[in-house]
């Protein structure tokens, strides 16, 4: 694959809540002297299609097409991502479904405790705050998009703060999402041709390492192929334990920015570096042209 010896396997676009269109990422990544890039966005493959007729475009440039949803854990928040996913499966499209169904459920309910605040906020205001690249209705709407338009009200100075005083967790407007047993999710990612991998293990917020050991034995135990040592919220320290946990459930090595673009500033694309080398065994074929 050409001289490029980095890759990010966990980026976000405008078809969730990422700033940056699909194909405009995908130009990024080439700019970044990538050799691979997976678009990962949070519960919806409706940008892959543009993102792979855009990384066409780059010879060196190996596309992989993702997805990464929520998943039911009992501490912390649990992503799971699915790699090399086909997102015409049967099962797939059904697990997307059923999420979007539950957005749309959620949103309307933020919307109103907002209201309720006495935060003059309507639905219109959160898909005005969309990006004009994606106004496509079936797109996902996420909290991010809610953030945006309080910001642009005057709500608070900056996304993170909103999320801070309203809409995150533990916050007065915060609505619990609906999430899928981690089995269902694994699965309906094979189904799909993919592998799954446990995002940012650092955010399911285990008291103890070997809390942390139990829960990814017992994904392990689900199918789960992987888990995602390096990431742009990880320490040094815990991509050491991240590795080791690995090795030691026979589990593959995948990593990622989590870029999302101005949405998340201080993310960039390509960090933390992610040597192709250290990808594992499991996952190279989704890495060979």
């Amino acid at each position: 694959m050409s001289s490029r010896r980095f890759v990010d396997l966990h980026t976000h676009s405008t078809a969730s809540d990422g700033s940056c269109p699909p194909g405009e990422l995908m130009r990024l990544a080439d700019a970044e002297r990538l050799a691979a890039v997976a678009l990962t966005d949070h519960d919806t493959t409706g940008g892959l299609a543009d993102a792979r007729a855009a990384a066409g475009e780059f010879a060196d440039l190996r596309f992989v097409a993702g997805v990464e949803v929520s998943a039911l854990s009992p501490s912390g928040t649990m992503h799971i991502i699915g790699l090399g996913i086909d997102e015409n499966s049967p099962a797939m499209r059904k697990l997307l479904a059923d999420l979007l169904a539950a957005r749309n459920e959620r949103n309307p309910k933020i919307i109103a405790k907002l209201q309720a605040m006495g935060v003059a906020i309507e639905m219109a205001d959160v898909l005005a705050a969309r990006p004009a690249s994606d106004l496509q209705p079936d797109k996902v709407v996420s909290r991010m998009h809610i953030a945006e338009a309080l910001r642009r009200k005057g709500c608070a100075g900056s996304n993170d703060e909103v999320f801070e005083r309203y809409i995150g967790k533990g916050a007065p407007a915060y609505v619990e999402k609906d999430r899928l047993p981690p089995p269902r999710i694994i699965d309906a990612i094979h189904q799909a041709g993919g592998l799954a991998v446990l995002a940012h293990p650092v955010q399911l917020l285990c008291t103890s390492v070997g809390r942390l050991e139990r829960l990814i034995a017992d994904l392990a135990a689900c199918g789960m192929d992987g888990i995602e040592v390096y990431h742009s919220d990880h320490s040094p320290e815990q991509t050491r334990l991240y590795l080791e946990l690995a090795r030691r459930f026979d589990l593959g090595v995948t990593g990622g920015s989590d870029f999302h673009g101005a949405a998340k500033p201080k993310v960039r694309l390509g960090r933390p570096r992610v040597p192709l080398a250290a990808i594992g065994e499991k996952f190279e074929k989704l890495l060979l042209p």
